[in-house]
């Protein structure tokens, strides 16, 4: 694969109205069989009790497979079909990276 296509796919990304709009600090890089995903930690993630829901967790880890994946597919999207993710604890301020390597 090409750098170019490394970038595609990031403008791609960045374009994504999920992450301007809602996950707006979002930062992405795509090198080939590996993309790392991050995200500055705000309030606005919080579920009740104070810390990250679950569901941005599982969106930067599947985000980030995706897209590794996808470094090294030119010829179609591959879409994930099982994914699990095992808590340890909870996240409530700083910057997490996901990292999903072919």
């Amino acid at each position: 694969m090409t750098q170019q296509h490394y970038h595609k796919l990031e403008r791609m990304y960045l374009g994504a109205n999920v992450n301007t709009q809602i996950f707006d600090t979002t930062t992405v890089r795509i090198s080939e069989r590996k993309a790392e995903i991050g995200l500055t930690v705000t309030e606005k993630y919080f579920h009740a009790l104070g810390a990250m829901h679950g569901s941005v967790y599982f969106k930067l880890l599947d985000d980030a497979a995706f897209f590794a994946v996808n470094s090294i597919v030119t010829d179609a999207f591959v879409l994930t079909t099982s994914f699990n993710i095992n808590l340890i604890r909870p996240v409530s301020s700083g910057k997490i990276k996901a990292i999903g390597q072919v």
